[in-house]
């Protein structure tokens, strides 16, 4: 909590990977640039390659070639927020997924269970994370969203999401509840009868060359880019299509089902399919896959967000269900939750419901690339040092008092000035030998 009667300066430290790839920051890497900071006013900070900087000037960034990773706002005295600017709303195009990676995220706190095989060199001591409805996780580059929790009789706990314990002095959970979704899952479709002006012979779905539109149970859609006589399909035949490429794995328990599939998109045009969309004036949308939900008990549903990989969409579903026993999720084989991608650990995190208050708790187990919550409103600065991450760069930051930042000023002088003395002192030295052995070179000319 704030002290009374004292102003606050703005402490920032950053480290910034010099690789960059799919905007990963490694947590075992020594190779970091490093940035420490104390602002007292709004400013925009910047990326450029690996250097970051603050401007006041945001019609600066095109001419010098940056890029803005957030901004601070100081409307008042002793308060820093910092923005993310989320849009709201939006398709989830691969253009519009991948610029999520340079906004703010949160970085989750490691399992203090877990053994420290890992070479991680920064300590992380943000809270712990209690899972919400439309949350996005990013685990390594490979991104989720929350799309669904079903716990009937605790569903106010978990939209809740408080953690046991002590009151948390930076509430991500409690920013990230009840936000509307950044993507919009269900796609406004349209079918043929909403194409007045394009002849009937182009009136027939692709895959069967029938012209027959139900749109209550198997309406002839337009999902893609595809235009003249490929422009349409059943939504029965694209289902069955896509069953042909869908697997479906379960973990020993059985309370995970995995549905997977290498390329869920329109083989043309390459253009990837809606999981959910709805035509006007039918209330109940369509889902091109068929998940098995379970019956009668707790569960929720991770959707992963459109991945390209050699022109196809690569999706995934976790239909989760909640017992009470820790699940794992990572890149190995007697993972819970399996993800196959190299930039996820092979035991990357871990997931544990509590059955009582009906929460989800979600850590990192030490993993080379973390565990992240996207942080989807801004975010007010406050005395603990929180952890934060935007693509290659990992920040820490935190509210500092005029007094200890007085201190550190006057410290940091007087370490110049004793390293100066030393320098100095090393410099009369180094000429003191040099005019010894001038004087030593001399009386050898002397005497030869």
């Amino acid at each position: 909590m704030s002290r009374p009667n004292e102003n606050f300066v703005l402490s920032l430290s950053t480290k910034t990977w010099v690789r960059d790839s799919h905007g990963l920051f490694d947590y075992e890497s020594f190779h970091t640039k490093n940035l420490n900071a104390i602002l007292a006013e709004s400013i925009y900070i910047t990326r450029k390659k690996h250097d970051i900087r603050a401007i006041n000037n945001i019609n600066l960034l095109k001419e010098r070639e940056e890029e803005l990773l957030f901004n601070v706002r100081n409307d008042h005295k002793d308060e820093y927020i910092l923005e993310n600017n989320i849009p709201i709303r939006i398709q989830p195009t691969e253009q519009n997924i991948n610029e999520l990676s340079n906004k703010i995220w949160y970085v989750l706190k490691n399992d203090p269970d877990k053994s420290n095989n890992s070479q991680q060199t920064i300590t992380n001591t943000n809270d712990d994370y209690y899972l919400c409805k439309n949350d996005i996780i990013k685990l390594g580059r490979v991104k989720y969203s929350l799309n669904e929790i079903n716990i009937p009789s605790r569903q106010n706990n978990i939209e809740r999401a408080k953690p046991i314990g002590d009151i948390k002095l930076y509430d991500i959970d409690g920013l990230n509840k009840n936000t509307e979704p950044i993507f919009d899952f269900i796609f406004q479709a349209k079918d043929s009868s909403d194409f007045k002006d394009i002849p009937d012979d182009e009136r027939m779905c692709k895959i069967c060359y029938s012209d027959e539109n139900d749109r209550e149970n198997n309406p002839l859609v337009h999902l893609c880019k595809c235009n003249g006589g490929l422009r349409f399909s059943h939504f029965d035949c694209i289902k069955r299509w896509m069953e042909t490429k869908l697997g479906i794995k379960e973990n020993e328990k059985k309370t995970v089902k995995s549905y997977n599939i290498k390329s869920f998109n329109c083989e043309i045009c390459k253009t990837p399919y809606p999981f959910r969309f709805r035509l006007e004036g039918i209330e109940k949308p369509f889902e091109l896959i068929d998940l098995q939900r379970p019956i009668g008990c707790d569960y929720i549903v991770l959707e992963s967000l459109n991945q390209m990989k050699e022109n196809c969409n690569i999706k995934s579903f976790h239909v989760i269900q909640l017992t009470g026993d820790e699940l794992i999720i990572g890149r190995g084989h007697d993972s819970d939750i399996r993800i196959n991608d190299i930039s996820v650990s092979r035991s990357h995190a871990k997931l544990k419901y509590n059955i009582e208050d009906g929460t989800l708790l979600l850590r990192d187990l030490k993993s080379k690339f973390g565990t992240l919550i996207l942080i989807k409103r801004p975010l007010l600065i406050k005395e603990k040092k929180i952890h934060l991450q935007i693509g290659r760069t990992y920040i820490e930051g935190w509210l500092m008092g005029m007094d200890e930042f007085e201190h550190l000023k006057r410290e940091k002088k007087q370490k110049q000035k004793s390293q100066h003395q030393i320098q100095h002192q090393h410099q009369n030295q180094v000429n003191q030998e040099n005019q010894g052995n001038q004087g030593s070179n001399n009386r050898m000319d002397i005497d030869g």
